[in-house]
């Protein structure tokens, strides 16, 4: 089976790229003139940007791309980000719903979601945190990536805090109720356009977002594929996932290649987008990957070449 990897668009917002049609048409051309076509796509994270814009635009600004994958009849799977989390929220309110119509009040954490959406008429699969599947009998796993080393790191030490002074231990669902707690605020508030403007103004001006990514990413190192390729392996032992032999992931908007021997190869796709939020320019974007028997490769778009080719040995 070959399969298009598309991660990060962040339709909604102005630096996203494939909101183009003509970007789109072109992506598909390209799919088909280098790769010989393709029977599904994977969505990976971050393709909706529910933080800083109204729903209703992020949903328009994505229809050009999911009609014209319907129309190529592809099957399309969405595995949900940090920016798009919403998505994952609203499951996990209705299925609370479902259960609490047949008087089932116990709490319930879900450590891996399965369901399916329809936006505009055009039906998704949806996956969280991750989407697991077989090629070349290789064991693949697609996640966004945003459950990896950097931020979350100190979301964690916190919770970690806290717990101990009410002498209770780290569960595997704190992670997931802090991030939660945070990416609703950042949807809530992206409704109401001053307070998007105050917020950035803030973020702005006490230089808090620059000490912040000094922080965790203090070079690019960090952000990148190698830089990160130790808080792959946790991620993999920690959720008790076994053999993976390759896993890809998105997030950091920087595509690129790692692998240690005997250890699983990790690819990260790169994005759709010309900006990073704290508006620095980026130095790959517009790329993408493709995956079939022969192997993998990351593209950008108007390339012939690809930027990285790697085998399913």
């Amino acid at each position: 089976m070959a399969s298009l990897i598309i991660s990060d668009t962040h339709f909604g917002q102005d630096c996203s790229t494939l909101k183009s049609q003509a970007k789109v048409d072109q992506l598909l051309r390209e799919v088909w003139e280098f790769e010989g076509g393709c029977e599904d796509v994977v969505l990976l994270g971050d393709i909706l940007d529910l933080w800083r814009v109204r729903p209703e635009n992020a949903v328009k600004d994505a229809i050009p791309l999911l009609k014209r994958l319907s129309r190529e009849d592809l099957k399309m799977r969405y595995v949900v980000g940090n920016h798009d989390h919403h998505l994952v929220v609203q499951k996990q309110e209705a299925e609370f719903m479902e259960r609490a119509a047949r008087g089932d009040l116990f709490p319930v954490y879900l450590p891996c979601m399965r369901w399916h959406r329809t936006l505009c008429g055009i039906d998704l699969e949806m996956l969280y945190p991750t989407y697991r599947m077989r090629c070349c009998r290789r064991s693949i796993l697609f996640t966004h990536g945003h459950h990896l080393d950097g931020i979350q790191n100190y979301t964690l030490q916190l919770v970690e805090r806290l717990r101990r002074l009410s002498g209770e231990e780290l569960a595997p669902s704190d992670l997931e109720i802090m991030m939660t707690y945070a990416y609703e605020g950042l949807y809530r508030s992206a409704s109401i356009g001053e307070m998007v403007s105050f917020e950035t103004s803030i973020w702005k001006a006490s230089g808090l977002l620059q000490r912040l990514n000094s922080g965790v990413f203090s070079n690019q190192r960090k952000a990148s594929v190698e830089g990160q390729y130790e808080a792959i392996l946790d991620f993999i032992r920690e959720r008790g996932l076994g053999r993976i032999d390759c896993f890809i992931y998105g997030d950091t908007h920087r595509p690129g290649v790692f692998q240690k021997r005997g250890g699983p190869l990790a690819l990260n796709a790169g994005s759709f987008t010309r900006d990073q939020e704290n508006g620095s320019r980026l130095e790959t974007p517009d790329t993408y990957m493709f995956m079939d028997e022969k192997g993998l490769a990351i593209r950008q778009l108007g390339r012939k070449r690809p930027l990285f080719l790697c085998e399913l040995l």
